[in-house]
């Protein structure tokens, strides 16, 4: 009776020990600060180092983020706000492609008080004033920003930030970078995800890593789909549009975030930390991911809304160099995108 105690007890323990050194690990790797808006402040692109987390801190937090007890309280992390608004950017590196577009551009807001989020997705090809450089695809400012300082690890982010800021009067507080080489990781280390396809869809120029193109099809209806499906369910556009695409990368968000509340074991927290290490990069630090989890930990799918621009708000043009662009009333686009942060928008799910 006693060895049944004592072996799994030193199994836990071994996998606890692995919990909190991936943890840690994640934190040297991906946290790293949003260049401040002033030359006077911190340097732009620093890692997060003057507050790392003890391994007794991220053991707690291990604790306190798959309970909810003794988590931080979100209020206590973005003193004197009900709300923080987060940068999402979503980037594809290729080998074989030089530029690194932002495929993925997301505002989402978190209301502490009510406990929920709203989020808008902005259109890659819309046009708008990135500073610096003029007129261009808002996609364009990832690639600019890295060009302009190449050792800043977030100065992509950064001028995305900048931009949308300029043009929307929106105030970004964080920013979460996900590259998609690693996305295939997180979902497989979920265990996949459930995805309710709303129509078959077949596409037959999916671009593959060596520039080539292949065919990918899904049946419509309900689906287990693992990280390789996952990232072509939410890249392919070829049958459709662009805006089909982003509405479905919001299916794919959400169902991550359902698999994401329902983690089955201590080896796969592990392997889904590991995972996330290596795709994502996050001016958050330790204790606002824990008072991120406490928040999500109370939240429900219809605590979640989501919303795309879309036409007729965006309307297709061509820019001077005889680009394909989407173009807008830059007064009705901040509009519409104050009132989806503020959740005045009929987004319901």
């Amino acid at each position: 009776m006693l060895l049944a105690m004592i072996v799994p007890a030193l199994v836990l323990g071994w996998y606890g020990w692995e919990i909190i050194s991936a943890i840690d690990d994640a934190q040297d790797r991906s946290v790293v600060e949003l260049p401040t808006r002033s030359e006077s402040d911190s340097p732009a692109g620093a890692i997060h180092n003057d507050n790392d987390p003890s391994r007794l801190d991220v053991a707690k937090g291990v604790f306190a983020g798959g309970t909810g007890v003794g988590a931080s309280d979100p209020a206590d992390v973005w003193t004197n706000q009900d709300t923080v608004t987060f940068l999402v950017v979503g980037i594809d590196e290729r080998p074989s492609e030089p530029d690194r577009n932002a495929d993925v551009i997301i505002l989402a807001r978190l209301n502490f008080t009510t406990n929920t989020m709203h989020s808008v997705s902005i259109p890659r090809d819309l046009q708008v004033n990135i500073p610096g450089h003029g007129l261009g695809k808002i996609n364009g400012a990832y690639n600019l920003g890295i060009d302009g300082d190449p050792a800043n690890r977030a100065g992509g982010v950064a001028l995305v930030r900048d931009t949308i800021e300029l043009n929307f009067d929106v105030r970004i507080d964080e920013y979460m970078l996900v590259n998609f080489n690693g996305f295939t990781d997180v979902v497989d280390a979920l265990g996949g995800i459930q995805i309710d396809v709303p129509e078959a869809i077949v596409d037959p120029n999916y671009p593959t890593v060596d520039s080539g193109t292949t065919t990918v099809a899904f049946e419509a209806g309900p689906q287990l789909m693992d990280g390789e499906q996952a990232l072509a369910y939410a890249r392919t556009r070829h049958q459709d549009s662009d805006d089909a695409r982003r509405e479905r990368q919001m299916l794919v968000l959400l169902a991550m975030f359902e698999s994401g509340k329902d983690i089955g074991s201590l080896t796969q927290l592990s392997e889904i930390i590991i995972a996330t290490a290596d795709s994502v990069q996050t001016s958050v630090d330790f204790e606002g991911q824990l008072a991120l989890a406490r928040l999500a930990l109370g939240m429900d799918r219809e605590d979640i809304h989501m919303t795309t621009i879309s036409p007729p708000l965006v309307q297709p043009g061509t820019a001077d160099n005889g680009a394909w662009i989407y173009v807008a009333d830059p007064a009705e686009i901040t509009a519409f995108i104050h009132n989806a942060l503020d959740g005045t928008l009929d987004t319901a799910p």
